[in-house]
């Protein structure tokens, strides 16, 4: 399958990495080069301004099945997609600045090849809504259709971890400690590894282990029958959309006069208030429940993290918060904020599902942003079908932490456990172990197969 991303910015960069381990042909295309550097060898890299007659006569967009339009100018993508139009090209189209979400529609009927619209507050407020309607007071991102979790857990909630050997703590004996942040640095660990005070460990294991690690380790607090939600500005069609929730009291904090005035006209099931956020005692003056969700989406993505703080100073569990520029991934996960919500990735990991429902990258876990997880269907012909995973010499930073077989049976695995056909592997990789990965999962890009192994 060939595919081309157009647009190379955190959602397009996001979708060529995680694209790149299964046999697809790529294509990224960006008049700036700058985020290059960090995209993989086996991603064909165009340096190129696609408004220019120049690419258009002279790139064969025919050849495409899939062109994923993802850059961070409306008015780009949208010409982009009209002039794919005629082709026998699959559009995928990114559009951030739509006044109305019912566009979606409008757009589609008028370019009959575009197949997905992908809007970031469209989709940061479908996952949004799962997390109010949730009954768990932690953060998780789910794997093998739920199956699988990797959650984050601080030790400083259990002094009994601290100075601990991974191998000799008991309720972690079906678990897999894939990561751990400490002052900044990730560190992939080992069953000698010993857990210290301020560490935040990344845990990857079945949902069902994982909800009895947190039920024991966790406040778990029981749903509300009606809950209320407090947005700090938002923006309408994510507060729109919110509003529209069954047993919620929505208020929306908005310090923009003219923001307050149209959401005050247009969402009617909202009690808006005009206000300023630079107040620490907002939480008091609007009486904030403790039971409800605070939801901070201001433009600034400093004032989101002190806001959620002095939520979670006032002891509102539920606080989430989302980023706009995402420039604190180092020290966000650490910092005991429910939920921290990156638009960009949400959007990107909808689009890599579109292209392949067998695949996905965690959305929420950033590992101070030096990893990812992936969830990858191995090819038929993948080399160490048949072998244990004690015979696979992995990188020391390349985990894998789950199987989910052909049957969709979860497997959280051992050195003894064998790889089979049809298996979906969630592997754990820190962003130096990419090349390792890529050849881990398609050997024929080494230049041999020895060099793997002396590493």
């Amino acid at each position: 399958m060939k595919i081309l991303i157009i647009g190379s910015g955190k959602v397009g960069s996001t979708i060529a990495k995680a694209l790149s381990l299964e046999k697809y042909e790529v294509d990224l295309v960006d008049r700036d080069e700058k985020n290059f550097e960090e995209i993989t060898d086996s991603v064909n890299k165009i340096r190129a301004d696609v408004l220019e007659e120049e690419f258009v006569i002279n790139h064969d967009l025919n050849k495409y099945d899939y062109a994923i339009i993802a850059t961070d100018s409306d008015k780009t993508n949208l010409i982009m997609a009209s002039i794919f139009k005629g082709l026998d090209v699959k559009i995928i189209l990114r559009l951030d600045e739509m006044e109305n979400i019912s566009e979606i529609g409008i757009i589609k009927n008028s370019l009959p090849n575009v197949v997905n619209v992908f809007n970031l507050s469209l989709e940061t407020a479908k996952l949004v809504t799962k997390l109010i309607g949730s009954t768990e007071y932690y953060e998780a991102d789910y794997f093998g259709k739920g199956k699988i979790e990797v959650t984050g857990h601080y030790i400083d909630m259990d002094e009994e971890f601290e100075n601990q050997k991974i191998k000799d703590i008991g309720s972690l004996s079906t678990i897999l400690v894939v990561g751990i942040l400490r002052e900044g640095d990730l560190i992939v660990p080992d069953g000698e590894t010993v857990l210290k005070s301020g560490d935040y460990i990344y845990l990857m294991g079945l949902s069902f282990d994982i909800r009895n690690f947190k039920h024991a380790h966790f406040e778990i607090k029981e749903k509300e029958e009606e809950r209320e939600v407090v947005i700090a500005s938002g923006d309408y069609n994510f507060n729109k959309l919110i509003s529209n929730l069954e047993n919620i009291n929505l208020k929306i904090l908005e310090p923009d006069r003219e923001k307050f005035e149209k959401y005050r006209r247009n969402i009617n099931r909202a009690f808006v208030v005009n206000k300023k956020l630079r107040n620490d005692k907002i939480f008091k003056e609007e009486a904030i429940s403790k039971d409800g969700v605070f939801i901070s989406m201001t433009d600034s993505d400093e004032l989101n993290i002190v806001l959620g703080l002095l939520a979670r100073s006032h002891g509102i569990a539920k606080n989430i918060i989302i980023q706009k520029d995402n420039n604190y991934d180092t020290i966000l996960e650490s910092l005991g904020i429910y939920r921290v919500i990156d638009p960009k990735v949400i959007v990107a990991n909808e689009i890599i599902k579109a292209i392949n429902t067998d695949m996905k990258v965690s959305i929420n876990y950033m590992f101070g942003g030096k990893a990812q997880v992936y969830e990858i269907k191995i090819p038929d012909d993948f080399v160490y079908i048949g072998k244990k995973l004690s015979e696979i010499n992995l990188h020391k930073e390349i985990i894998i932490g789950g199987i989910i077989r052909y049957d969709n049976s979860a497997v959280i695995p051992r050195g003894n456990t064998k790889i089979e056909k049809g298996d979906r592997l969630v592997i754990f990789s820190t962003n130096e172990s990419r090349k390792e990965l890529e050849e881990l999962i398609d050997p024929s890009l080494k230049k041999s197969i020895f060099d793997f192994f002396r590493r």
